[in-house]
């Protein structure tokens, strides 16, 4: 009776895992072809061969990239080079990319970029915040962004315990945003997160006097931004395949209103 109880006890647990493993194929598109796109006036930029995981622009139209992410579990095209961040003018007929120099004291061999975000001080002066894993673990870098020099000069590093597996960040003020936790579990058991399909990431929200979680609930909770009168959220939930549109209240919390659905794993809003 016992041995017949563990084995129908095993042969459900694998059916469980069974299952969630071909949900989880359905929700990677494992099983669809993919089509030859023709890019017509696409062309690639020539000095980011490395790839690029964030894209913020300024209102005057320069744009900072976010370049060499190592990421568990994901392919890198660089692994033995530190991660970097590029200048490009969109202004221009042809855009070129250039590296930005970061200043003497900052550990630019752990450099490690994911998510960023630009603030504009009252005086024109331009922040950027950089979502950091140095050594696989998750830090917010302040830099200041020189222009003439082409340089970024480091600030501060932000850590704190409920800055685990950050993805994505959108500066709110001085020393305030928004950022995304996209896995719960940061080790092998991540792996077994996305498998049972648990939806226990959130967005938080920091400030110099008061950090906390605003929203919960998302599968793996991707790209955030903010819309241009600052009075919603939006958040990208790339394993359910939808944008959370969500709307910011006077102490930061946030409600949803309404999901956005598509047909692919949408990565930013």
């Amino acid at each position: 009776m016992g041995k017949l109880m563990v084995l129908t006890l095993l042969g459900a647990g694998l059916a469980l895992i069974g299952e969630r493993v071909w949900m989880l194929r359905q929700k990677l598109n494992a099983f669809r072809e993919v089509e030859p796109v023709d890019p017509h006036n696409c062309h690639l930029i020539e000095g980011i061969e490395n790839g690029s995981e964030d894209i913020d622009i300024l209102p005057s139209g320069l744009a900072f990239i976010s370049s060499g992410l190592k990421y568990p579990g994901m392919p890198c095209f660089a692994p033995d080079e530190p991660g970097q961040i590029f200048m490009m003018d969109l202004n221009e007929q042809n855009p070129r990319v250039q590296a930005l120099t970061i200043s003497d004291g900052f550990d630019k061999a752990s450099f490690n970029p994911h998510g960023i975000s630009t603030f504009i001080d009252k005086d024109h002066t331009v922040y950027l915040y950089v979502v950091n894993h140095p050594h696989m673990e998750s830090t917010v870098e302040i830099f200041k962004f020189e222009e003439q020099q082409h340089s970024l000069v480091h600030l501060k590093t932000i850590e704190h315990e409920l800055l685990k597996s950050v993805n994505d960040i959108v500066v709110l003020g001085p020393e305030q945003f928004y950022a995304t936790r996209d896995h719960y579990f940061t080790n092998f058991l991540s792996l077994l997160e996305m498998i049972m399909d648990l939806h226990w990431t959130y967005v938080l929200f920091y400030s110099p006097k008061e950090v906390k979680i605003v929203a919960k609930g998302f599968n793996f909770a991707n790209g955030i931004t903010i819309s241009p009168d600052k009075k919603y959220v939006y958040v990208a939930d790339v394993m359910d395949k939808n944008i959370h549109v969500m709307q910011i209240h006077g102490n930061w919390d946030l409600t949803q209103l309404k999901e956005i659905f598509g047909q692919d794993a949408i990565l930013m809003p």
